[in-house]
């Protein structure tokens, strides 16, 4: 049995097929010349609907189209079977926040092979998100990375730490300190290292990290 597949029909799949095996990660071509998505008329964010773990596809889609678009996540790493991989946990997902500089046309907006629809008034029209909403969801991004930044120097100071021992030589690198001799007294938890040195005739004791730091060769060697 054979069929035949219209005019219509074949441009309609050659437009969605290129996207049917994208994953997560993959860049979406822009498409030249295509119908603007929205009218002229005020600025205004909008929540949309996508496909499952098709996000950023959907926000690929629309910056193609002038539209800017997010979907609040946080990154991790793990370590399976010796290799670091990083993931993304997202806040909310199947939801991708746009601003449209104008007003948005509800059926050229999903065409996208990747949006399913928005959230809508109880009138049925599109609703429009206030800044104070938005706001909120920025700050989650936001402070997701502000934590993750501390994790990393949190790290980092403690493999820096474990660089020196307690009684080793030292000499600050950086700080107001820089260039002075020192000895390491003690190790903390938490990444610092307690030294002792000499200025101006008096013992003084700080806290600090190992980066901030070169360790010297023992008076022994």
């Amino acid at each position: 049995m054979s069929f035949l597949i219209t005019e219509q029909q074949w441009s309609a799949h050659a437009m969605v097929s290129p996207y049917l095996s994208l994953r997560i990660g993959d860049a979406v071509p822009v498409a030249g010349n295509s119908a603007s998505i929205f009218e002229p008329g005020e600025s205004a964010w909008y929540a949309l609907l996508c496909r499952p773990q098709q996000e950023r596809q959907a926000e690929s889609w629309l910056a193609a189209r002038d539209v800017y678009a997010f979907h609040p996540v946080t990154s991790r790493q793990t370590r399976v079977r010796g290799r670091v991989r990083e993931y993304e946990r997202r806040y909310l997902p199947g939801y991708v926040f746009a601003r449209f500089d104008g007003v948005p046309v509800p059926h050229r907006v999903l065409a996208s092979p990747f949006l399913t629809g928005a959230l809508c008034r109880s009138d049925g029209q599109w609703g429009v998100l206030g800044p104070k909403r938005l706001a909120s969801l920025h700050e989650m991004r936001a402070r997701d990375l502000r934590q993750e930044d501390e994790r990393r120097e949190q790290k980092r100071r403690a493999d820096a730490a474990r660089r020196v021992r307690a009684g080793d030589r030292a000499m600050f690198k950086a700080g107001p300190f820089a260039g002075l001799h020192c000895e390491v007294v003690e190790i903390c938890a938490a990444g610092g290292i307690k030294v002792r040195f000499e200025l101006f005739g008096r013992e003084n004791s700080v806290t600090t990290t190992g980066t901030t730091l070169v360790t010297l060769p023992s008076k022994e060697s």
